[in-house]
């Protein structure tokens, strides 16, 4: 019975102190650029910053697969196979181009795919990505759009937006009154220009930490016509953390 119980307990021990390894991030850049009908300041191009994380696979690997397919979904085109490497998403762009400038060669403009992020830890169990991109593959103009991944940094996986508040509820109602407030908004939203579903406030798909404030940010054609730009809500730091998940928020 001693040998037993000594060996539980020598095993605990071990378990115990085991080094736990650290995640790590850096950033890595590509660039990319049409060698073919380039003229000075009008070349197709490719630049991307991408957010790597390393160090613990279990953790890392879902994280750096969650950012490429998101890269991927916006970069691809409808008749291309699924790829593995940034360098094959911005060599297969600018192949694209050069397609359309061979068959179309008075009509091309030259194309664009410019991600620029920043990232950062919100506390121990969180680390957020954010992206600012714009991407042009012709008509009658770019799209220009904010992405943001809130991480688990002990799973790797995106943490649900229900899940980031202790009152999912009461930050929803806090933040449509400071988006009516904000935009001067007394009556329905969609009678002022928006396109609400049902005319009902929701929360937007990108919400993320900047220096002393929480940001809503919706896209364009989220929640109001292109012509509209994107539309942003800054929130005060010391009003949202009230409503924020300890779980997660707290150090």
């Amino acid at each position: 019975m001693k040998k037993i119980l000594l060996f539980i307990c020598l095993s605990a021990s071990l378990i115990s102190c085991k080094k736990e390894i650290p995640l790590e991030f850096t950033t890595k850049t590509y660039n990319f650029k049409s060698e073919t009908d380039c003229t000075v300041g009008n070349c197709t191009y490719v630049h991307f910053e991408i957010p790597v994380a390393s160090g613990n696979n279990a953790i890392a690997t879902p994280i750096n697969k969650r950012v490429f397919d998101f890269v991927e979904s916006v970069m691809s085109f409808e008749d291309e196979n699924k790829t593995a490497s940034y360098d094959t998403l911005a060599l297969n762009f600018i192949d694209h181009f050069n397609e359309m400038n061979r068959t179309y060669p008075d009509n091309a403009i030259a194309w664009e795919a410019n991600f620029k992020t920043e990232h950062k830890g919100l506390s121990t169990k969180v680390y957020q990505v954010l992206w600012d991109y714009y991407i042009f593959s012709g008509g009658a103009h770019g799209f220009q759009a904010t992405k943001v991944f809130l991480f688990d940094t002990t799973t790797g996986k995106t943490i649900p937006t229900k899940d980031l508040f202790i009152n999912y509820e009461g930050f929803k109602d806090f933040a449509e009154s400071e988006f009516k407030k904000q935009l001067n908004i007394t009556g329905d939203l969609n009678t002022a220009g928006f396109t609400f579903e049902k005319n009902a406030f929701k929360l937007p798909d990108n919400f993320y930490e900047s220096t002393n404030e929480w940001i809503l940010h919706y896209n364009p054609y989220e929640i109001a016509p292109y012509v509209q730009g994107a539309t942003v809500i800054k929130l005060p730091k010391e009003k949202v953390t009230r409503f924020l998940n300890p779980i997660y928020f707290k150090n």
